[in-house]
């Protein structure tokens, strides 16, 4: 397969799951409409969710509407903006009393290993995902400069 089209073909799957999967997750009761949430709370999560939504789109159209080098890096940066920002957002929770998960929220990943069970916040299990694939795209890239260059 030809290397480029495998990192674009990476790259949009991780926009694509920025785009949506945010979206299918937060606009319900468990952020957008829940109760529990003062109303401002949901006036941001919906905010958050369009622009992230939005720009997600923009680094799909960087990728295949107006392929370049340039492009497609900067679509690599886009991708990592929101996983970069969930990191600083996850590493400082502590100075804003915050949390991975609501009583009334989204309940983890659970995996059966060995006979016990490992739970695995779905923000943090997601997020930890892209990162490794958006990774490996960079890693394609990275290890075939000319056939980025051809672009």
């Amino acid at each position: 397969m030809d290397p480029v089209l495998l990192a674009k073909i990476l790259l949009s799957f991780v926009a694509m799951l920025q785009c949506i999967g945010p979206i299918r997750a937060d606009f319900n009761q468990t952020h957008a409409t829940n109760p529990l949430w003062t109303p401002h709370a949901r006036f941001h999560v919906v905010w958050q969710v369009l622009a992230q939504s939005g720009v997600s789109l923009i680094a799909l159209a960087l990728i295949w509407v107006f392929p370049s080098p340039f492009t497609i890096w900067l679509a690599v940066i886009i991708n990592f903006n929101w996983l970069v920002s969930f990191f600083a957002t996850l590493s400082s929770m502590s100075l804003y009393d915050g949390s991975l998960k609501d009583v009334n929220g989204i309940k983890p990943f659970k995996f059966n290993l060995g006979g016990s069970t490992l739970e695995i916040d779905t923000n943090l299990f997601g997020a930890g995902l892209l990162t490794i694939i958006n990774s490996a795209a960079v890693v394609v890239l990275l290890s075939n400069p000319d056939a980025v260059a051809a672009l």
